[in-house]
């Protein structure tokens, strides 16, 4: 498949990435090698292990999660296996996992994942809480029957599915939550190796309303956090209007918004911006992490986590 660049996208990563540039493009149109997160609310990572490998599956360890792990063989879908069906394991982007991960759920704590759907993020948040604490899962529209059919095939048993605009959650529900996730809708830009049509899909003004979506729903989020709560904000894009922009906003709009530095064993990442087109961003932005497709070999992400004190 013939596939080109816009020279737009092509000029703006070259001012991202400078030298890296021909190896993020290139990177960028890789076939992901598919990754599992094992649900051990169902089985345990060695018994699953076993089973798969008796039915010839390789694996190679995900190096930051305990429970994840990429597929080296087979090579088919592996949503039409019986142990997906029975719920054993969830097909996660090893760099998805990571969001949950920064946030640090516990089984006592009340925690809302803001933009839910379909569920990957909130049924990993169970996981680690052991099924405990309480989960509000909310997303908005038709998007809740997909995060629905995946709490209930991984046997989540203590989250509530709710339908709202998460730009208007705060308005019902303020300083209530331990945790919070909010895993924006995005460009994709960091997504590209699993769908080339974000290429064709990718222009500016695009960038500049999603920025506009997300620097609504980090504030709503923020709203919604008790004092002392964590908020953890991330995307698959590597757009700074999508990153560092939306958290730079809400730092100049909540006072009390502190960046809280991320720390992740055995992963690569690089420090967030604190300046993007002649904007200077508050020098705290720089404790985000960005994660780009060539460092670890996966999606790109971006992910920031913030305390309110």
């Amino acid at each position: 498949m013939d596939v080109k660049f816009k020279q737009k996208f092509v000029e703006r990563y070259e001012r991202l990435l400078g030298d890296e540039l021909q190896v993020f493009l290139e990177t960028s149109l890789k076939p992901l090698t598919h990754s599992i997160r094992i649900n051990t609310l169902k089985i345990t990572v060695q018994k699953l292990i076993e089973r798969l490998e008796e039915k010839g599956w390789k694996f190679r360890k995900v190096p930051w999660c305990d429970y994840g792990f990429w597929v080296v063989e087979p090579r088919y879908e592996l949503g039409n296996t019986l142990e997906h069906q029975l719920g054993y394991f969830y097909v996660q982007e090893a760099a998805s996992m990571i969001p949950p991960l920064a946030l640090k759920p516990k089984p006592h704590e009340f925690v809302l994942d803001l933009c839910a759907s379909p569920g990957s993020k909130t049924t990993q948040i169970a996981q680690m809480m052991n099924n405990k604490g309480i989960i509000v899962a909310n997303d908005v529209g038709g998007r809740t029957k997909a995060l629905v059919a995946n709490l209930q095939r991984c046997g989540v048993v203590n989250t509530v599915v709710t339908n709202m605009d998460g730009r208007f959650f705060s308005q019902t529900v303020k300083q209530r939550f331990d945790k919070l996730l909010v895993d924006a809708p995005c460009s994709g830009t960091g997504a590209i190796r699993k769908n080339l049509d974000i290429i064709k899909m990718w222009n500016p003004k695009m960038v500049k309303g999603l920025s506009r979506l997300q620097k609504s729903l980090i504030l709503s989020g923020f709203d919604c956090l008790k004092e002392g709560g964590v908020l953890v904000y991330s995307t698959c894009t590597l757009e700074p209007e999508e990153n560092e922009e939306v958290v730079n906003y809400l730092l100049n709009k909540r006072e009390n918004a502190r960046i809280v530095k991320i720390r992740i064993k055995n992963l690569k990442y690089r420090k967030g911006l604190v300046e993007w087109n002649e904007k200077k961003f508050n020098e705290e932005v720089k404790e985000c992490i960005r994660i780009y497709p060539q460092d670890n070999d996966t999606e790109g992400f971006f992910i920031a986590k913030i305390r309110k004190p």
